[in-house]
């Protein structure tokens, strides 16, 4: 996991995978020979990497530290006006407010903003206001928790869910922020959640720092599958491409492809390097990039999926960000940052737009407008262009912390 080096507060959360050693320290991800025998995770100075997410205009923005933004979009979405921030200078805090980065998007539903940050908990905003409909204004839900939050909320049958570093597993109400019925007590995991949970239908798949992928039945928390899915690495990202797929990302260089239902390995692809990423799908096709900048297409209509073309390349700049497909153009941004447009029918890169100065793209890009939006991590918002493959900053005003 990336974090620049800083000396904010150090969080460390401690697990024993089976095979592998992950330390995660500073800006940089120490060299794959260390994969071989118990650590720590560590996190100095966490920064976030949440994607934006639109609602009509409403574009919601992780801006600085863990803020969210509520902006709305100018009608041909090229620039932004902020409605609110939260937390901001209004905030009047008994406990000191310390969201410090937010990593999955937020979720929107029953009027609300639900987000979840690495240090503070999780909140629950009124999406017109911005302020919290729960805990209480001014202050968090830490307490309540065991380890922070890496990954983002996963929402279902009105329970938010969310894993810790410390491999817990949580089950909130959403309409009160509450321990949901059966969900009294987290379920205690043997090494950490840094992936968001995913829920299909009345399962919940949990994936774990040492390389176990679970389903588990909502309604009585009971295994959905016979035995956990097993690899020799770290699983650090989880999708969900349908209603019977999982995308099974995983620092051991390999993807895969599950069958919800059963665990099934459907697909079992080996990529040139590290997969900690979100993939863009359209169709039975699917692309994604690895952290040694290589750029893959799959067609998973057949199993195991065969590739599209030779992996492309960003020139060997770490990809993080989930890319997206809009009309049949690839548009990927790296951690130099560059954006990159593929055609998504050869693979052949048809251009390259540097973003110097705005610091990395972490967060995954979001289609919309007919192009891309990217979120970097000095809060600067970008669109891509695939029509004329260019890419220009989207001024965002208002912002207030």
């Amino acid at each position: 996991m990336e974090h620049p080096v800083g000396t904010a507060r150090k969080r460390t959360a401690c697990y024993h995978p089976r095979v592998t050693r992950l330390r995660f320290a500073g800006a940089a991800l120490l060299a794959a020979a260390a994969l071989l025998a118990a650590a720590c995770v560590s996190v100095t100075n966490p920064e976030g990497w949440a994607p934006p997410v639109l609602d009509g205009a409403a574009l919601y923005l992780t801006t600085d530290h863990g803020h969210i933004s509520r902006t709305t979009l100018s009608s041909d979405g090229r620039s932004a006006t902020a409605a609110w921030t939260f937390p901001d200078k209004d905030i009047k805090a008994d406990d000191k407010l310390r969201p410090n980065a937010a990593y999955g998007p937020p979720i929107l539903a029953d009027g609300r903003v639900y987000y979840a940050t690495f240090e503070a908990g999780v909140f629950a905003l009124n999406a017109e206001t911005g302020r919290p409909e729960w805990p209480e204004e001014g202050k968090t839900n830490a307490s309540a928790i065991t380890g922070n939050i890496a990954g983002g909320l996963a929402y279902a049958n009105g329970i938010l869910f969310f894993g810790t570093t410390e491999g817990r597993l949580y089950g909130w109400n959403a309409a009160n922020g509450a321990p949901a019925k059966g969900w009294e007590t987290p379920l205690v995991f043997d090494a950490g959640i840094w992936a968001t949970p995913v829920a299909i239908g009345g399962t919940l798949y949990v994936a774990t720092m040492n390389g176990e992928l679970h389903a588990i039945r909502i309604s009585d928390r009971s295994p959905a599958w016979p035995q956990p899915f097993k690899i020799s690495g770290a699983i650090p990202d989880l999708v969900a491409l349908d209603e019977a797929r999982l995308f099974v990302p995983s620092i051991n260089r390999h993807v895969y492809i599950l069958d919800a239902a059963t665990g099934q390995v459907l697909t079992d692809f080996r990529a040139k390097d590290w997969v900690w990423t979100a993939p863009a799908l359209d169709g039975n096709r699917l692309f994604f990039g690895d952290f040694g900048g290589h750029i893959y297409g799959l067609d998973i209509s057949t199993s195991p999926a065969t590739e599209l073309w030779p992996p492309a390349s960003t020139e060997g700049h770490r990809v993080k960000a989930g890319p997206v497909i809009v009309d049949d153009v690839l548009v990927v941004a790296d951690r130099a940052p560059v954006v990159t447009f593929i055609d998504a029918r050869t693979g052949e890169v048809l251009n390259r737009v540097p973003i110097d100065g705005a610091g990395t793209v972490r967060a995954n890009l979001l289609a919309a407008n007919g192009g891309a939006y990217i979120l970097t991590t000095k809060a600067r918002l970008f669109f891509a262009n695939p029509a004329n493959r260019s890419v220009v900053e989207v001024p965002v005003s208002g912002v207030k912390r």
